[in-house]
This record gives structure tokens, C-alpha cells and sequence, in this order.
């Protein structure tokens, strides 16, 4: 899967990021043809986003716009072609006020939005919180080498 950047992301992050999708992709394959967006936005375009896509008036640290139900749905689609699985905004502040917050390191806290997104553009949702979680912390735990 190829990420297709929109807004300023630092070499850093695009590195922190292309561990998190290297580790995804080895637990679901997914083309090397298929593109996500990622978006760098603000607190309130995130409201406004979160707003206008699920109803909620709250501005989020990820949000995920998959253009695809789940992963079946992802790999029905013929693979030599080139797709586009959705779009995912990150809000930058809220990353970096959760970061702290949790006392973690920046691009930890990004590692794990980005996974977070990921996983719910394959289907993955907070109604079944439990295997969220589990996947969560199986891949995050290879991308952190714990």
C-alpha cells in the first residue's frame, strides 16, 4: 500500500509511519497499488470532518474515511490495479497533546494513530473493542521492538 501525503509531514514521520505499514502489511496483504491518503489537519477541520462523517462534534486524533467496508471487500479488488482505499486525517495538535498526556514519544503517539487508522480502514472497530485492541498491541509491539 502506498501512502500519498497532503499537508507537511516531516521525514521522521514518514519513517515512523512506513514501520507501521511495513509491520500491517505483514499481517494483511494489501497491494503495493493501492494509495491511502493521509491529511495533516486541524482541530477544527477534524470537528468539521468527524462532524460531517459520523455525526460527532468532536475533533479526533485520527479519522479514518475508508472507501471499502473492510478487508474482504479490499481484497476482492484486482490487485494489479491501481486503487484508493479512503482517506485518513491526522490532527496534528491533538497527537502531540495526547503524546503528552500519556507520556510518550511523539512519534510513538503517531505510530499508533497511524495503526489505529489503519485498522479501522480494514474493518476494525470500536464495536468489538477487545480484538481492536489485541491487534493493536501485537503490531505495535513489533514496530516498537518489545
Amino acid at each position: 500500500m502506498r501512502f500519498n501525503y497532503s499537508g507537511y509531514f516531516y521525514n521522521l514521520e514518514k519513517e515512523a509511519f512506513n514501520s507501521v505499514r511495513n509491520e500491517f502489511e505483514n499481517n494483511f496483504k494489501i497491494s503495493d497499488n493501492f494509495t491511502l491518503f493521509i491529511h495533516s489537519v486541524s482541530e477544527e477541520t477534524s470537528r468539521i470532518l468527524n462532524y460531517k462523517n459520523f455525526k460527532k462534534n468532536y475533533s479526533t486524533d485520527v479519522l479514518t474515511v475508508p472507501l471499502y467496508s473492510n478487508l474482504d471487500e479490499i481484497e476482492m479488488l484486482n490487485k494489479s490495479n491501481s486503487e484508493v482505499l479512503g482517506d485518513l486525517f491526522l490532527n496534528r495538535m491533538l497527537i502531540k497533546k495526547n503524546a503528552l498526556r500519556y507520556d510518550k514519544k511523539l512519534v510513538e503517539e503517531y505510530q499508533l494513530v497511524l495503526l489505529h487508522g489503519l485498522l479501522h480502514l480494514i474493518g476494525y472497530s470500536h464495536n468489538d473493542q477487545d480484538k481492536l485492541s489485541r491487534i493493536e498491541e501485537k503490531i505495535l509491539k513489533k514496530v516498537w521492538n518489545e
